[in-house]
């Protein structure tokens, strides 16, 4: 069952690389088991494509990682960490 949907922004950085590329994306939090489901990554000025495929992430003893495979991700991390930072900011809505 979907409770809510928003967007966030985040910068994804490459694994061991300095680079980074700010992208968007939607999520949609899912409350049976609270996971979120990632879709339709794009960077600010795209609207229509996804540049990544749908990712479903949980978060387990703190850390953020994917459902499929309990593993964390710089990925994960950095969706993880934006979602932590939305929630945090309308907490009191």
């Amino acid at each position: 069952m979907i409770n809510r949907t928003y967007t966030i922004a985040f910068n994804f950085r490459f694994d061991h690389s300095n680079l980074t590329i700010p992208l968007t994306a939607d999520i949609e939090e899912h409350h049976s088991d609270t996971y979120y489901i990632i879709k339709n990554f794009r960077t600010p000025s795209q609207k229509e494509r996804s540049i990544l495929p749908d990712v479903r992430i949980k978060k387990v003893k703190g850390m953020w990682v994917h459902c499929d495979s309990g593993k964390e991700t710089t990925l994960s991390m950095e969706v993880g960490d934006a979602i932590d930072k939305y929630e945090a900011r309308h907490a009191a809505d």
